[in-house]
């Protein structure tokens, strides 16, 4: 397939991500950046909260789940705003500025432009094509439970779970992205790989840079430097967004991350900390509580980075508020309600941070570096041993240098410690009691925290590149004022001085790290004659599944070996659709017994319940180089009771006659 006929599908994905949130965004009063960068999660809020209320009503999953609640909201956020107006009046000025705006939105569009297509392109070098699938731990796990919300009319978080144990005791499974991939595929009718790669693009290439944008602003105000500067930077990390396409694959937390921005400028808003804030404050509480859901239930891990991050944010906000009290030389008193609220949440988040973490089983992450190394890494946005991004680092620099100089962008530099000292945590702490608690959330996963990284680190990059760019550009302006021209005559060298910046720190940041990145990353998207985990006979046999199976059919395979995907790729069910789990003892026992079907009655009885009549035997390599003992289903060429339908390569499909 070529990226021109998945073009509609890229479209569709962008249309369905932005326009419901957006729409109830306008609705309630928001405006300008703040309504663009809010509607994304907002969108992914309806869609998580819509896909369980369906669930618990008995709905089927589908697109009328996201269209009537938008629908409601946008309605009642207009009732409410006509009300107000008619019972509050007030009077309107003339809008000023107007050439500033058009400037701020010529910068806008052609910073969100670089950033969605410099993104889009290395996505496209890395998946190479849009059916490619990411052959890694969990992708088979998320490709699968997309065929499952499909056959079980259920997208909710509360019962995604239930796909390892078919559908039996289902378990929480933060279910966002799932939810969104799965509209996406039935408003397109397109594959599951295609509508992967669709929606992958879309967070990746514009939800991401927008929040980014929305968020640094909220430090920098909404400039056009600044807009550029973030714009270009958006696209300068290694560890996010191709990280989590690489690692993992972690599409949750992909979308989570992308989320993360807008939630943190928000929460600027609310507490006052904002340099551009022209929204109502009861418009940005209620946004700022309007992305809540859809951060968390893309994955709580990033609700959790959120809460805090919030923390420092507090804080700041919280010393702002004493000195306004002391200017006012306010009486003891008023300091109270500020300090208990900080307290309280403190308290809140410290209770949330001991029960929101996986058990201690799965957070098995070993150090594996020194602190030095660690904060290195962090210093250099070049984690896990990636080479040095030196733009970057320079830019970091020089925002740490001006925060520090003009004492501005205070909670903006909180925000990069809180996540880097995370990182360092993870990473370079003894494996003891402090560092679970501190880093337990993510499993003390360093990839997870390497891709928070970005998140702060360019609010940093961007105050320390507007300030240089800024420079730079005033001098140029200073030099052509200085040669008596007027007109567009002295503004043409600023505009000049200003395309060159922005194009430095373009190329500047594209270096080495990112062909690094894009080259490993491409590893995990190859499909060749012998790919570790599915080759093209593998995928072959797959795809020519469904008109040679009945449609009840239950398929046995060694999930290590690729077979993992064929309930994606071909609507057929599988005993093990997660390499991470078996399911239960009957499986099991299918795995490691059936090629004694021929001679043992327990066996036949297990086929007949699982209706796991067919084995996939693939015999290329396993996922990781691993090595699984699966004997019953593999080499069953000599074995009795088997007969061969179907073959291409190594990869053969067997139905079981001996039952």
């Amino acid at each position: 397939m070529t990226w021109w006929q998945a073009a509609p599908t890229i479209l569709s994905a962008l249309a369905l991500m932005f326009i419901p949130g957006y729409l109830i965004a306008r609705s309630c009063g928001s405006r300008g950046i703040t309504a663009g960068a809010l509607a994304s999660p907002l969108t992914i809020s309806v869609i998580a909260l819509g896909a369980i209320a369906a669930d618990l009503a008995g709905v089927t999953w589908s697109l009328w789940v996201l269209i009537a609640p938008v629908l409601l909201l946008s309605v009642g956020g207009i009732s409410i705003r006509l009300l107000w107006r008619r019972t509050h009046p007030t009077t309107h000025s003339s809008r000023s500025g107007a050439q500033h705006s058009v400037q701020r939105s010529i910068a806008f569009g052609s910073a969100l432009a670089l950033a969605a297509v410099l993104i889009g392109w290395r996505l496209i070098e890395i998946i190479a094509a849009p059916d490619n699938v990411s052959q890694t731990y969990d992708a088979g796990f998320h490709l699968n439970a997309l065929q499952f919300i499909s056959d079980t009319g259920s997208a909710s978080s509360l019962t995604l779970g239930g796909l390892t144990t078919n559908g039996a005791d289902p378990y929480f499974y933060p279910a966002a992205w799932h939810g969104f991939v799965s509209l996406l595929i039935q408003l397109t009718q397109a594959s599951i790989p295609v509508a992967v790669t669709a929606s992958t693009l879309v967070i990746s290439a514009v939800v991401w840079p927008l929040g980014c944008m929305f968020l640094c602003t909220r430090i920098t105000g909404n400039r056009p430097i600044p807009l550029l500067v973030t714009g270009a930077l958006s696209a300068a990390f290694g560890a996010f967004p191709y990280l989590m396409l690489d690692f993992g694959v972690l599409y949750p937390n992909l979308l989570s991350i992308a989320l993360l921005p807008t939630s943190i400028g928000l929460a600027a808003m609310v507490l006052r900390l904002s340099a551009d804030n022209h929204e109502k404050w009861a418009v940005s509480l209620l946004g700022f509580f309007g992305t809540l859901p859809g951060l968390a239930l893309a994955h709580p891990s990033t609700l959790m980075a959120l809460l805090a991050l919030m923390l420092p944010m507090g804080a700041v906000a919280l010393v702002r508020h004493w000195r306004h009290l002391h200017h006012t030389q306010s009486k003891a008193w008023r300091y109270l309600p500020s300090v208990a609220s900080l307290i309280v949440y403190a308290v809140a988040v410290y209770l949330l941070w001991l029960r929101l973490r996986p058990g201690e089983a799965a957070s098995d992450w070993k150090p594996f570096q020194t602190p030095a190394q660690a904060f290195g890494e962090v210093l250099a946005s070049a984690p896990q041993g990636r080479p040095i991004a030196l733009m970057l680092t320079i830019l970091v620099l020089a925002g740490i240098l001006h925060v520090l100089q003009r004492k501005g962008g205070w909670w903006g530099l909180c925000l990069f410690i809180v996540t880097g000292y995370l990182f360092v945590v993870a990473t370079a702490f003894p494996q003891d009691d402090y560092r679970a608690l501190l880093t337990g959330v993510w499993y003390n996963d360093s990839f997870r925290l390497a891709a928070l990284l970005p998140v702060t680190t360019i609010v940093i990059a961007v105050i320390g590149g507007s300030w240089l760019v800024t420079a730079f550009v005033a001098r140029i302006q200073a030099s052509a004022a200085g040669a008596h021209r007027s007109g567009y005559r002295a503004s043409l060298p600023a505009v000049v001085a200003l395309v060159i910046a922005i194009a430095v720190i373009t190329v500047g940041s594209q270096g080495k790290q990112m062909r690094e990145t894009v080259t490993t990353a491409q590893e995990s998207y190859e499909l060749t004659e012998d790919s570790d985990f599915l080759s093209i006979d593998e995928r072959t046999l797959i795809e020519r599944l469904p008109g040679q199976l009945p449609d009840d059919a239950v398929i046995a395979g060694n999930p290590w070996t690729g077979t993992v995907y064929a309930y994606a790729l071909a609507g057929i069910p599988t005993l093990t659709p997660h390499v991470g789990s078996t399911g239960g003892d009957e499986n099991l026992k299918i795995l490691t017994r059936l090629d004694q079907a021929g001679f043992d009655p327990e066996i036949c009885q297990l086929v007949e319940t699982l209706n796991s009549y067919y084995v996939l035997d693939f015999a290329g390599p396993e996922l990781h180089l691993g090595d699984h003992n699966y004997p019953g289903v593999e080499d069953l060429a000599t074995k009795p009771g088997f007969q061969l339908l179907d073959s291409e390569g190594d990869a053969t499909l067997y139905e079981v006659t001996a039952c």
